[in-house]
């Protein structure tokens, strides 16, 4: 199998807006080469048959996305760009490795002293969005479910600059918060970061980045929904191709992201490669049954376990991607599933970088 990549110059840029997701030509077998092979399970007999067997919140949360039923009157989604009261936000201009980053801090309006920090490396597969804007209020809910600041750092996206830019601007972020920790008003030992899908990815490699430069490393990594593997080649990838995040947009993102199939091997790309997770930051980590990441998440928990670092790991029953944070379409509120589980993360989390009793 080949997957077409965009230009390999890692200079490329469309500055004006990302291109479309073009799916279904990266699987295409080279001239001369062998069909693939057909999996022994029906895959999409199964996926049929699941569907009419759960209620009606789990079907719709699981169908693929942009494919709502003929039916279905989506009810409106909350505003993404509302602040939290009691939260004040401002940006500072922080020194990037082609330039300088934006990054907009959250806090609290009356808390005094150091507080802990969550650095949020937002996801949507490293193209899709990324706009300060654009996620105000999951960043407010952050800072008050977990009693702490939060800093998002505008990273250039795959669109503007290719990998491993993103990685880059994030390590850079991290850095300018450890260093300037007391400025900022951060105790430097509660500094978490995380992210969802792309997010995670990004985190868990400036958490390596972070061990392998000696520098004080995250007290915690949220790491929900994760891409750990970039050679999207799981048996998981199998079974739920047509589940949720589809099998073909996740292909088609990856190939908008990275320069070359060879970047695929690089540890920055896919950290369940890294040489050795030894002395990594502990993880929380959040993976969904039925998605095309459970299996990189499965075999990047079993390598933290190996390596002797504290991972809290989750899989929620019947869950599709993103199912930790999924809103029912037909309600417009989390789904029963995110609201018993999200305060067994909060609380986690609250332990990591919430306030020092």
């Amino acid at each position: 199998m080949d997957i077409h990549y965009e230009s390999a110059d890692p200079s490329a840029v469309t500055p004006e807006s990302p291109p479309a997701i073009e799916v279904g030509r990266n699987r295409t077998p080279l001239p001369g080469s062998l069909p693939p092979l057909q999996p022994k399970v029906d895959y999409e007999t199964l996926r049929q048959r699941r569907l009419a067997e759960v209620d009606e919140e789990t079907r719709l949360i699981n169908l693929p996305y942009g494919a709502p039923p003929p039916d279905l009157i989506p009810a409106p989604l909350p505003d993404p760009q509302v602040l939290a009261p009691g939260l004040k936000a401002w940006n500072v201009e922080i020194p990037g490795p082609a330039g300088p980053l934006t990054m907009r801090i959250y806090r609290p309006e009356h808390h005094e002293g150091p507080l802990g920090l969550y650095l949020h490396t937002h996801g949507g597969g490293w193209c899709i969005f990324g706009g300060l804007d654009d996620i105000d209020t999951q960043n407010s809910s952050y800072a008050i479910d977990w009693g702490c600041a939060v800093a998002h750092v505008d990273f250039r996206l795959s669109w503007q600059a290719k990998f491993p830019a993103a990685v880059e601007d994030c390590f850079a972020a991290y850095k300018y918060i450890v260093d300037n920790a007391d400025d900022l008003g951060i105790d430097k030992t509660r500094i978490g970061i995380g992210g969802g899908c792309t997010g995670a990815n990004l985190a868990t490699v400036v958490s390596l980045m972070a061990r392998d430069a000696g520098i004080q490393k995250p007290a915690v990594q949220w790491l929900w929904t994760p891409c750990f593997d970039a050679r999207n080649n799981t048996g998981s990838y199998e079974e739920f191709a047509n589940y949720s995040l589809t099998r073909d947009i996740a292909d088609a993102v990856t190939r908008l992201y990275l320069r070359s199939k060879e970047d695929t091997f690089d540890w920055r790309a896919s950290p369940l490669l890294a040489p050795s997770l030894k002395g990594l930051s502990p993880a929380i980590i959040w993976t969904g049954e039925w998605e095309i990441l459970r299996d990189e998440a499965r075999a990047f928990r079993n390598r933290l376990e190996e390596a002797g670092v504290e991972v809290n790991f989750i899989e929620g029953p019947q869950q599709p991607h993103a199912g930790i944070y999924a809103i029912n379409p037909r309600t417009g509120q989390l789904t029963r599933y995110a609201q018993e589980t999200l305060p067994k993360i909060n609380a986690l989390m609250r332990r990591y970088i919430g306030p020092v009793s």
